[in-house]
């Protein structure tokens, strides 16, 4: 998983993000000015501006994700309660391997609650 993978914490800026800093660390409060709108995700003490929401995953009619797209796999960031953070991170592999993990908010870890596999 190129992008973000969701049980090491390791991420890779894609096309699209910006590492910001000197924004609120490990607050976890949203940001505010110029990514009003965007979808944003703590790393460490990195705040990542993944730009706005395009997707409408749950088909709501509110855009609440983005996908991202690498060689071998498609990773859509979701936030599920519209406050710009990324809250569940959907992974697909090349070889069929689908993983979700989903956001804490209390402590800021990342968990998996799907594992599966596309045929």
């Amino acid at each position: 998983m190129t992008e973000w993978d969701s049980v090491t914490g390791d991420a890779e800026p894609g096309d699209g993000e910006e590492c910001l800093t000197g924004c609120p660390g490990e607050s976890g409060e949203p940001p505010g000015g110029d990514l009003a709108g965007h979808l944003w995700m703590f790393d460490g003490g990195s705040l990542w501006d993944l730009g706005p929401a395009a997707d409408d995953a749950d088909a709501d009619g509110i855009p609440e994700s983005l996908t991202r797209t690498a060689a071998d796999s498609v990773t859509v960031y979701s936030d599920r309660d519209l406050d710009g953070r990324v809250d569940r991170i959907t992974e697909l592999d090349a070889s069929g391997e689908c993983r979700v993990s989903d956001l804490d908010p209390q402590t800021g870890l990342w968990s998996p609650t799907g594992l599966g596999r596309l045929d």
